[in-house]
């Protein structure tokens, strides 16, 4: 479009958008040296944030006015995606890091648990948002250590009935944010024993 332009769900992951008014922080922006005049523009995500130029139109075979929303942040996009509007709607989110996501009908913080709020994808919408740092990472870290791919361990695994005596793994490794916020929580296998197996430390993995 030629315009800079950002999104309520996006900006609230800056630290300079007072989430709560969904407007820039003059505050925030005063204590880093910054002003309004540093920013984008700021749209809904679901507002017209400009128009694509028409240089691009023409060279994507577009018409001439094509409208581009002001779009969303990873997790509020996902959440569209999924139907996840309402009031107490949620998921999970499992990639390198874990997400668990619920939307609020109000700017509901909670930084005593580390859980971030930001502001959803819909006006009027926020949501509540813990990070686990490491989720399904954890299994390729895994692997990595025990030489072996996430196939042989699965099949493994299939293959032992004894996992239910399984160790208990704490998957800090990166340190956590949610609930901990401890950037050197350390990770563990709690509970191994002489006849511990690979299966079970693939269980207690998973």
């Amino acid at each position: 479009t030629g315009a800079a332009a950002s999104e309520m769900s996006d900006a609230a992951g800056t630290l300079w958008l007072d989430v709560a008014r969904r407007d820039w922080s003059d505050e925030l922006l005063a204590a880093t040296g910054l002003t309004r005049a540093h920013m984008p523009r700021l749209v809904e995500a679901s507002a017209p944030s400009g128009v694509l130029r028409p240089e691009l139109a023409k060279a994507w075979g577009l018409g001439a006015e094509v409208i581009v929303a002001g779009g969303a942040g990873d997790n509020a996009a996902s959440a569209i995606g999924i139907g996840a509007t309402q009031p107490g709607d949620g998921f999970i989110s499992l990639g390198t890091s874990g997400v668990l996501f619920v939307v609020n009908d109000r700017y509901r913080p909670n930084p005593a648990s580390a859980v971030h709020a930001f502001c959803h994808a819909l006006p009027q919408r926020w949501h509540q948002m813990s990070v686990m740092l490491s989720a399904a990472s954890c299994l390729r870290w895994f692997c990595t250590l025990v030489g072996a791919d996430e196939a042989t361990l699965l099949a493994e695994l299939a293959a032992d009935d004894s996992a239910v005596n399984a160790p208990l793994f704490l998957p800090y490794l990166a340190g956590e944010r949610t609930p901990h916020n401890d950037p050197f929580a350390p990770g563990v296998f709690h509970g191994l024993k002489q006849q511990t197996t690979r299966a079970d430390c693939t269980y207690a993995v998973l």
